[in-house]
């Protein structure tokens, strides 16, 4: 413990409350023998009371009490804090408090007698005081130590809770898999025999896909253009696989937006879901479009980003909003965000459906 922390009651405030109620307690203490005396005076019956040395006898016991806890203050640091022995020691406070307690009696004549002596009465008080005094400090410091166990153990349970959360963000980011790797491979075998110009081209794409994705699969946020880059590259291989006259897309992208950092693959999620329940159920396709900018829906003092992915295709069937890669998407979003993020599907106009993520834009 630090040294400072040690001597902590010495604070000026609480010198100033411990001589308050020293007072207070003196006169508490002293205050039928006031009464008796005045009532006494009152009666003309003077000569068996002096009022003045009762107040001086008042006085006196205030300093004495202020002193006793005074000295259990500087001796309390000097405690050790493995127990029984701080027990023991603290025996040995409170007795030899009271020792120096009928000392200072002695010279400060705190109960205005003219014969004081330290006899067994008097150092029963002064224990009783000392104990008062040790044990209130005594059980403050450990009060003290609680509150900051307690604290430590809270910072420790967020900082676990925060670690709990990048652990189940990171599983759940490792159980993200494009699934229409292997219909794209086998497209691409049927494309070599048939068509090597357009087998070469979509080579390309896929080449400059898994560029792009590869990467991202790794890490848990990503800037929004390489996460807008990631969705072209997949959704031009989804267009030379489906055609491009089945497959149309369109992005609408805000300025300034490039660097803004957004949970990896969230979009490829949402256009992935897009592709497989909108567009490759329709035997005529369908349109795709990507947007990203300010969520007109943020709520007071705050920005939301709007990222959506919106079809023309089946539009919301009963298993809308249920499969694994939402669910997971989902889950991601409340480990990283917590209720600030959220995932909500909309139908689209005149027919489709519209996957919306809002997230925080500091």
């Amino acid at each position: 413990m630090p040294s400072a922390s040690r001597f902590a009651p010495l604070h000026w405030r609480s010198l100033v409350a411990a001589g308050a109620i020293s007072v207070a307690l003196a006169l508490a203490l002293l205050l039928s023998g006031m009464v008796r005396c005045a009532l006494w005076i009152q009666h003309g019956d003077g000569a068996n009371c002096q009022l003045g040395s009762t107040l001086h006898g008042a006085f006196g016991l205030a300093q004495l009490l202020w002193m006793l806890w005074l000295g259990a203050a500087l001796t309390q640091g000097l405690l050790p804090r493995r127990q029984p022995a701080r027990n023991w020691m603290l025996a040995l406070q409170i007795v030899g408090l009271a020792l120096l307690g009928a000392l200072l009696n002695l010279r400060l004549r705190a109960t205005a007698a003219s014969d004081v002596h330290i006899g067994a009465y008097m150092l029963q008080i002064l224990l009783t005081f000392s104990a008062c005094i040790c044990l209130g400090l005594e059980y403050r410091q450990r009060g003290r130590h609680g509150e900051a166990d307690a604290e430590r153990l809270s910072h420790a349970e967020r900082d676990q809770a925060r670690q709990l959360d990048a652990a189940r963000a990171a599983l759940l980011q490792a159980q993200v898999e494009p699934h229409f790797l292997f219909n794209t491979l086998a497209h691409l075998r049927r494309l070599a025999s048939t068509d090597a110009g357009a087998a070469h081209a979509m080579l390309t794409d896929l080449r400059l896909y898994l560029a792009a994705a590869l990467p991202e699969l790794r890490q848990a946020e990503t800037p929004l253009a390489r996460e807008l880059e990631l969705v072209r590259a997949f959704l031009a291989l989804h267009q030379r696989r489906i055609g491009p006259d089945r497959l149309r897309l369109h992005f609408d992208i805000a300025p300034g937006l490039d660097d803004v950092i957004v949970p990896s693959t969230c979009l490829l999620t949402l256009a992935e879901n897009a592709i497989k329940h909108g567009i490759a159920p329709q035997v005529d396709g369908g349109d795709i479009h990507v947007r990203a900018g300010p969520d007109p829906e943020s709520p007071a003092g705050s920005r939301l980003l709007r990222l959506e992915v919106a079809d023309t295709g089946a539009g919301m069937g009963s298993a809308s909003g249920s499969g694994t890669g939402l669910a997971t998407l989902r889950a991601r979003l409340a480990a990283a965000h917590g209720t600030a993020a959220r995932l909500s599907l909309h139908l689209n106009q005149p027919r489709g459906l519209v996957a919306r993520v809002q997230l925080p834009w500091p």
